[in-house]
């Protein structure tokens, strides 16, 4: 199910990919728009359902366009994992943070993306003498994306990202794009709203 979304928004983004536009008029350069204009916002909803568990996450963005290829900004990360019904044996895990990010866009649809998460998560080395107890977990992701201009105002995108830090207790090892052992790739599908 979740191939088959990422396949029909890539195709999507392809289609509408294809119009270039630019981000300012020709007779307006980046730096005369006022400041309120450059901001946007946005960010991604994930859910998944899979084998009684179901997974949200809530990730809104705040960002700044310092210039026509260059935006950096902040982030907020809101995730559960856990049991559909409250009958199963599986608890549920919840992770929130917040982040910084920055993006380089190369062209209108090709950019590259570096994201620094801090979360607030559970210890799950059942060696630590903290097993079970509220700890920090450091998230470096860098990659690259596509980007689909939907509107004037409303892009879509998708990364593909390398935890770098790749932390034993980072709540992405549930959402590796090959499993949780394997190499530390998530993928991301989001929206951006403003400039």
């Amino acid at each position: 199910m979740k191939y088959l979304l990422l396949i029909s928004i890539f195709y999507i983004s392809i289609v509408k990919g294809q119009e270039e536009v630019s981000y300012v008029s020709t007779d307006q350069t980046i730096q005369e728009i006022p400041f309120k204009d450059r901001l946007f916002t946005g960010g991604n909803v994930g859910f998944n359902i899979f084998n009684g568990l179901m997974y949200l996450e809530v990730a809104p963005i705040l960002g700044y366009k310092v210039n026509e290829k260059f935006s950096a900004g902040i982030s907020g990360k809101f995730m559960r994992l856990g049991a559909i019904n409250n009958n199963q044996t599986f608890r549920s895990f919840y992770y929130y943070g917040g982040g910084l990010f920055t993006r380089y866009q190369f062209t209108e649809s090709i950019l590259a993306s570096v994201e620094y998460e801090l979360l607030n998560v559970e210890q799950l080395n059942p060696n630590s003498s903290d097993f079970g107890n509220r700890t920090l977990s450091n998230v470096l992701l860098v990659g690259g994306g596509y980007n689909s201009r939907i509107s004037d105002n409303i892009r879509a995108q998708l990364f593909v990202l390398y935890d770098v830090i790749d932390d034993p207790n980072s709540p992405y090892r549930f959402n590796y794009l090959f499993g949780p052992n394997a190499l530390p790739i998530i993928y991301r599908i989001g929206f951006s709203l403003g400039f």
